[in-house]
């Protein structure tokens, strides 16, 4: 199974710089730009050349800010005090030299850098950067995803991208192998949370964590109510999710699909007619009703065939319909068919076939390999 392609650090870099903030943190964000600029500009006004200390102070204080506790920022506070007395001795200097606008940007900074470490305190994140929770997360919701060595003649492949480059995503995929009377039964969800990005993360995080424990568990027919109400019990004000649940015996290629709000999945049969098979499966999202109505789906995916679930990031946007993507997905594999190129295939589909990348987007790709 491949997984999810890493960002370059300088990629990740700018998509921090993009991630919507907090009121509050915008703020800081502002006020610290604005002691900066307007620091500099009136220190140029008055050819003041002790700007450049208090710049190397404001840098200190941004970078110290990241990581300690409030009690630690104090002591960076006291040590800047410090240390800016000890330069005023050593050059002879008073404190009046140093120019208003060099002692606001030190003043704000500290303030900010104490307020920020304040928050981080209360969100018990003392010694752990935002940056390394999102990456805890992150790497929990691909841990789901992971699938154990399948028999010969099956492959799946997994490829997840979170909305505009974020480092988590509301989609997430779970799945448990299982035996029974001796075959082998992939059990395998692709779970859609609402919202995208890092906004969503946290909720697709714990939703994954009761899927990832229902797989494989219960009867078929009872996990998506038992989905459903585990995530109407957590009363979230985003409180929907959508879901395709299939299962398959690897033994024979008998698979059955049972989705909740989710767009259908798709049986690519290259020898029969017609090429596509569209399942019929369907059901209401979870998490908006006390009960469920879905209605499950059968087949046998043959020598040969794949089955292609996707999430509707990949194949919907605002200006065109779902009807469109599909197609675009369709045409997408035929192309890969033709050239007889299945590896990395669900790399090629999320990279070219959705039209933007505003959404969290997932393909997973279950084929069963010619035996030759």
């Amino acid at each position: 199974m491949t997984s999810p392609t890493q960002t370059p650090a300088w990629q990740e870099a700018l998509r921090r710089l993009r991630t919507p903030r907090r009121p509050a943190e915008k703020l800081e964000v502002v006020l610290l730009l604005v002691a900066l600029v307007l620091g500099t500009a009136w220190s140029i006004a008055d050819n003041n050349r002790q700007i450049k200390v208090a710049g190397v102070v404001v840098i200190v204080i941004v970078l110290a800010s990241l990581l300690l506790t409030t009690r630690g920022m104090l002591v960076v506070a006291a040590g800047v005090v410090l240390c800016l007395a000890v330069v005023f001795r050593v050059h002879g200097l008073n404190p009046g030299q140093l120019s208003v606008s060099g002692f606001a940007m030190i003043g704000i900074a500290l303030g900010v850098a104490v307020a920020q470490a304040r928050r981080r305190d209360r969100l018990g994140l003392r010694q752990m950067s935002a940056e390394k929770v999102i990456s805890l997360i992150r790497d929990r919701l691909l841990v789901q995803s992971q699938l154990p060595e399948l028999p010969r003649g099956w492959t799946v492949e997994v490829q997840q991208r979170a909305a505009d480059g974020a480092a988590i995503s509301g989609d997430f995929v779970s799945n448990r192998l299982v035996t029974v009377d001796g075959r082998c039964v992939l059990h395998l969800a692709v779970v859609d949370v609402s919202g995208n990005g890092i906004a969503a993360g946290p909720r697709s995080l714990l939703l994954s964590g009761a899927v990832g424990g229902l797989l494989g568990s219960i009867p078929p027919d009872e996990f998506l109510p038992a989905a459903n109400d585990y995530l109407a019990r957590q009363q979230w004000s985003l409180g929907f999710a959508s879901a395709v649940y299939l299962v398959v015996d690897l033994a024979s290629g008998e698979y059955q699909l049972r989705v909740a709000g989710h767009p259908p999945a798709l049986h690519y049969r290259p020898l029969a007619e017609p090429t596509w098979r569209t399942s019929p499966a369907a059901g209401t999202v979870l998490g908006v009703l006390p009960s469920l109505t879905v209605v499950s789906d059968a087949s046998t995916l043959a020598e040969g065939e794949a089955l292609f679930l996707y999430t509707d990031g990949v194949v919907e946007d605002r200006t065109r319909d779902i009807d469109a993507g599909l197609l675009r997905l369709k045409d997408a594999v035929e192309g890969l068919a033709n050239r007889d190129v299945w590896t990395g295939a669900a790399r090629h589909l999320i990279e070219h076939v959705p039209a933007k990348q505003d959404d969290d987007r997932t393909v997973v790709v279950v084929r069963r390999s010619p035996l030759r």
